[in-house]
């Protein structure tokens, strides 16, 4: 079996190595491009006019439209890093595979049966068959991570002396902000929107992350903050999330968000504890939370939400562009970074 690396995470690589002896899966049909919008009715019932936005879609046509950036991105970044190979090896008066077999490829090496079997260790659970019957795969894929990853760092060194420009623009996702908690100074160049569910425990691991993108990039960011309560399966979020806008009543918001991402069992006796930690008005508090004055205002950022296409927690909108998922602090900065540079910061 041969393991193409070039694009593909580590993830997609195991699901591969996994179907391997198993048979490769089959596809159900091919998938349709999101529409564009239509300058016209798409059809004329009784001469009632059917137009897009009857359709109800709008959730899945956003989603499409981001597979579809994410697919655009991730070939061009492919193209620049063939292209700027290219570029060196002219420069070099050599081809272009010389070149990688000089900068990468002789700069890999075999992996060793302890490496193999210490990343068999950690992905069996999803690779599912005997070492023995994977082995040369496993070790294949390791190299060839290898391989990835020199290619890479090559590829960033040559970025750095070469002018790039990439023009390609991500999706965005506009987003009502009237009433939502802000930080952060009104003319800050990026504006980072998170949607989030209390109980959620990706939500909370991506706390600290978010802590680092604010302790770097300080007043170049504001942060806003929607509320997504994934109640099906975390059925004390909503509550948390009502809480945590009550206190905003009293001007502690953040300090209560804080102190709901700390806990890892969320219920009516923590929100007691911790309005007494923050000194709150404990009446003013426990009225507004029994009476549910913000039920409504919570379902009404899920619906927004459900409408962008996001039904999952944590997501973020950094000047409108998506990112889904608890993402390490290097995919949070190549946005922001991104949107500096465009906003000449």
């Amino acid at each position: 079996m041969q393991l193409s690396l070039r694009g593909l995470g580590v993830a997609s690589i195991i699901f591969a190595l996994a179907c391997s002896t198993q048979g490769a899966p089959q596809q159900s049909g091919a998938s349709t491009p999101a529409s564009k919008g239509s300058s016209g009715p798409l059809a004329v019932v009784g001469g009632v006019e059917i137009t897009e936005d009857d359709l109800d879609i709008r959730g899945e046509l956003i989603r499409l439209e981001q597979e579809e950036y994410q697919l655009k991105s991730e070939a061009l970044a492919e193209a620049i890093a063939t292209k700027l190979i290219e570029q060196e090896a002219a420069k070099r008066g050599v081809s272009v595979e010389e070149l990688e077999q000089t900068e990468i490829n002789s700069k890999v090496k075999e992996p060793s049966d302890l490496q193999v079997e210490a990343f068999y260790e950690q992905q069996k659970a999803r690779i599912r068959q005997p070492l023995e019957a994977v082995r040369p795969q496993v070790k294949e894929l390791l190299a060839n991570i290898q391989q990835r990853d020199l290619r890479m760092g090559f590829v960033d060194t040559l970025r750095e002396s070469a002018e790039v420009r990439v023009l390609l623009d991500a999706p965005r996702l506009p987003v009502n902000l009237d009433g939502a908690p802000m930080k952060g100074p009104k003319d800050a160049p990026v504006t980072i929107v998170e949607f989030s569910d209390f109980q959620c425990p990706f939500c909370r691991r991506v706390q600290p992350t978010i802590d680092e993108l604010q302790a770097k990039y300080g007043d170049k960011l504001r942060w806003s903050f929607k509320d997504l309560p994934l109640v099906s399966i975390h059925p004390e979020a909503q509550k948390a999330a009502e809480a945590a806008r009550c206190a905003g009543d009293q001007d502690k918001f953040w300090e209560y968000r804080a102190k709901m991402f700390a806990n890892n069992d969320i219920n009516s006796a923590l929100h007691t504890q911790t309005a007494e930690e923050l000194a709150l008005d404990q009446p003013k508090f426990q009225e507004c939370l029994e009476s549910g004055r913000y039920a409504e205002a919570v379902q009404a950022d899920s619906e927004e939400a459900a409408a962008m296409g996001i039904s999952g927690t944590p997501a973020f909108l950094i000047n409108g562009v998506l990112l889904s998922g608890a993402q390490p602090l290097d995919a949070f900065e190549q946005v922001i970074d991104r949107e500096l540079e465009r906003a000449g910061k």
